[in-house]
This record gives structure tokens, sequence and C-alpha cells, in this order.
């Protein structure tokens, strides 16, 4: 990977912020850390200095030379050295009259801020000072130390250990950097970079690249391969569904013209056959209208139905008038089913609604005949208005629909509960819905029947 790439990708960002997080965990440990090592390296002090005090004891009559005072207050790294026990002066090395310490610190009501600040401010301070450092000896409980050293050592020595600190983080930080950024990039990155590049390839060509291979992990990573694998799945039998169509509407559009004089010739011959008195004839007459009729509607659905946006030109209609034609239309033989279904509406006289009356008749037809084949002695349509628009009830007293059906209900060539059905019918009525700008759905379903409702939305009046 070039190196500008790599800058700008997710990997490297992961690496910089896992630096960046380890060294801030680093220093929030260092703060403490600074501040009790010059704690202890008081307390050291002190416990020397005690140790060298009592030297006094083993001395005759408790008196030692100068020599031997000015020995042991260097061995410590002190200017003066005093003992207490029980508030009295018991112990006392070098003089502190020529003394003057900058700055007294007692460790005995020292806080824990207090012991922070103070550590900083050593470390930020360059000039040298005589300080005086007062605390309980760690040697023995019941005795004070109170000692009077140079800073400098001190600060000498928290600036060795901040170094040996930076550089034992700046090993845990790139050694943990290290193995972070090369774990997610594994777990991570890598899948995504792979799921990246197929979503890729296949927008630039859906139907040649291969489907994403579903993943087995349970995190989001695999979930995220799977619907992924599962998308492209779905939309390759889309695109090929939709291709199918494309074939079928323009073989349709070539062969109509043909299929259309053979349909008009046989009707001639229905027409003649239908005059004839011979007892054999009138019985197959009625099928064969039926036949002829089946293969107009079928033609005439396929061909519609490869129209993307049907042409749809609204005007005024009152509804329950329109849905009476309709059921003449069922009265008089206009479904060629074996049994025909009364048509029940239940509309207002005064509903009127804006729709295409030859588009959205078949609609209503689509939905009726649908149900009639189905074996629905009763269709009742019914339609009331709010303020959201209106809405259209087909319900009949059907059998119900299996739930395979219902999953591809509306899909074309897939919907159909018939063996011999083409499954159009309700994709047809899909489509006119959605140009009038409305919806449609299955309500409900079940042995007592089922229910189609059509929302149309309220007609924007023009200005």
């Amino acid at each position: 990977m070039p190196f500008d790439a790599f800058t700008r990708s997710l990997s490297a960002r992961l690496l910089v912020l896992t630096i960046g997080f380890v060294m801030l965990a680093e220093v929030l440990i260092y703060t403490p850390s600074i501040a009790r090592y010059r704690e202890t390296y008081m307390e050291e002090k002190l416990a020397s200095a005690h140790l060298a005090a009592l030297t006094i004891d083993a001395a005759p009559d408790r008196m030692v030379t100068q020599d031997l005072e000015q020995a042991l207050l260097a061995h410590v790294g002190a200017h003066a050295i005093d003992l207490f026990k029980d508030g009295q002066m018991t112990h006392m090395l070098g003089s502190e009259d020529s003394l003057r310490p900058a700055e007294a610190f007692d460790l005995r009501t020292a806080m824990a801020s207090d012991l922070i600040m103070d550590a900083f401010a050593v470390l930020l301070r360059t000039e040298d000072r005589l300080i005086q450092a007062t605390g309980t000896s760690p040697k023995d409980a019941e005795v004070v130390v109170s000692v009077i050293f140079n800073e400098k050592p001190m600060r000498a020595e928290m600036l060795a250990f901040s170094e040996r600190i930076l550089a034992l983080s700046l090993i845990i930080s790139f050694i943990t950097a290290a193995l972070v950024f090369f774990s997610l990039r594994s777990m991570l990155v890598r899948p995504m970079q792979r799921l990246t590049q197929s979503m890729t390839e296949f927008r630039r060509d859906p139907e040649e690249t291969p489907v994403f291979p579903a993943s087995s992990r349970r995190d989001e990573i695999g979930t995220a391969a799977r619907e992924l694998a599962s998308m492209q799945s779905d939309l390759k039998a889309a695109l090929r569904q939709k291709t199918r169509l494309a074939t079928l509407g323009a073989t349709v559009s070539k062969v109509n013209h043909d299929l259309r004089n053979m349909l008009a010739t046989a009707s001639l011959v229905y027409d003649t056959l239908s005059r004839s008195e011979d007892p054999h004839v009138k019985r197959v007459v009625p099928t064969l209208y039926r036949t002829i009729d089946r293969a107009i509607n079928i033609c005439t659905q396929t061909l519609n139905f490869t129209q993307e946006h049907p042409p749809v030109s609204k005007a005024p209609v009152r509804l329950r008038e329109f849905v009476a034609e309709i059921a003449e239309e069922i009265d008089t033989g206009f479904f060629p089913a074996e049994r025909q279904a009364e048509l029940v509406p239940d509309i207002p006289e005064e509903l009127t609604v804006e729709i295409d009356r030859h588009q959205f008749h078949r609609v209503i037809a689509n939905l009726a005949r649908n149900a009639a084949e189905a074996g629905a002695e009763r269709i009742r349509i019914s339609a009331r208005r709010d303020d959201m628009g209106t809405e259209i009830l087909v319900e009949d007293d059907g059998p119900g629909m299996p739930e395979t059906v219902r999953v591809t209900l509306f899909r074309p060539f897939a919907g159909s509960t018939k063996a011999a059905g083409t499954g159009l019918g309700l994709a047809i009525v899909k489509d006119l819905v959605l140009a009038h700008g409305g919806t449609v759905e299955l309500a409900h379903t079940g042995p007592e029947g089922s229910c189609f409702r059509i929302l149309l939305p309220v007609e924007k009046r023009k200005r």
C-alpha cells in the first residue's frame, strides 16, 4: 500500500489513536508516580538522617568530633539533622544558625494534591535551593526527623526517573499499538476492505460480480457480511427478473399484432357458432368464449404491464356508480370463473374520487376477478374519506391466501395462487394504484376471507 494511501486509511488512524491513548494512560500513571518518587526520596533521607544521628549515642559522653559530624552529614547528603521525641530535641547534627531553607515540607500533613504540585514544581525549577523536610522516621514511629538538604540532587534523580518512565512508556505504547493495530486490521479493517471492495465491484457490474461469501462470524462484521450477501443475491434475482420482463415486453410487443388478429378471427368464429342450434355446439360455445376471453385478458395484462408508467388521466368519478357498473359486468359473465361472485358496493352516494376511470376499472376488476377465481361468493367494496385521503376496502369471503403467496403477492409472475395463473393481476393493481399516487396492501387474510386496502391521497387543488 502506498504511504499516502496508508496515511489516509483507517489502519493509520487506529495506529495513531492507539499510541495517543496509551501515552495518555502513561501520563495519568506518571503523575502520581513522580509525586510518590519525591516523597520516597524524602522518606529515605529521613531514615538515613535518623541512623546518622543515632551514632551520637555510641560516642563517649555522646560527643562526636567535627570531622565525624561532617562525615555523617555528607553520608546523608544533608546540612543539618534534628531528632525529636515527645516534642523534645534528642539529637542534632550540624548547625542551623547559618542555614536559611527556602521552603519547608512536613510529610506528616501533606495531601496528595500538594505532593503532586510540589513534584512538578521541582521538575520545572532550575535553581538549587536549600529545603527542609520534616516527618516521622521510617525506623521509629515515635521519632520525628528534620533534615535540611539541597534540592538539586533530588531533582536530578526525579528527572532520571522521568526519563526511564518516558522510555518505558514509548516502548509499551508502540508494542501495544502494534498488537492492537494488527488485531484490528485482521478482525475489522481487512473484512471492511473486502466488504467495501465487493460493494464497489457489485455497483459497477451487479450481474457479473459474484455474490459476497457469507461469513460464519457472529459479531457485527459477520452480520454485515451475511446481510450484504443476502442483499446481493436478492438484487441479482431482481435484475434477472427485470431482464426477463424487458425481454418479455419486447417479444410480446412484436407478436401482439398477429396474436390480436388470431383472436379476432376466433371471435368471429364464436359469433357464428353462437347462432348454431346444434346442442353439441351450444354446449362447447361457453367454454370457447371463456377460453378466448381469458387469452385476450392475459395478452392485454401482459402488454399493459410492460409500460413502466401507465398514462393516468384523472377526472371526478362517483365511486358507488363506478363500482355498480363493474357489478353489472360480473352479472353478465364478465369474469371467466367457475362460479359468479356477487359484488356488493357499500359506498356513500356522494363520495367522489379523482381517478382515471379506465385504469382504475382494471384495479377493481382485477381484485374482484382474483377473489372470484379463488372461490369467493361475495365481494364487498366499501370506502370512506378522511383528512388523509380515501380508503377503499375490497373484502371477500374466499378461503384466504397461503403464507407462501403473501411474501411475493405483488411481484409479477410470482404472486398467483392458481396453477395456470400468470401472477400479473396484483402486480398490475399495484402499478396502477402507484400511478394514482396511492398505496395498496393486503390488510388481512384467513379462512374467513381476504381484504385489500387501497389508499388514495387527497388531491391538491390547482391554484
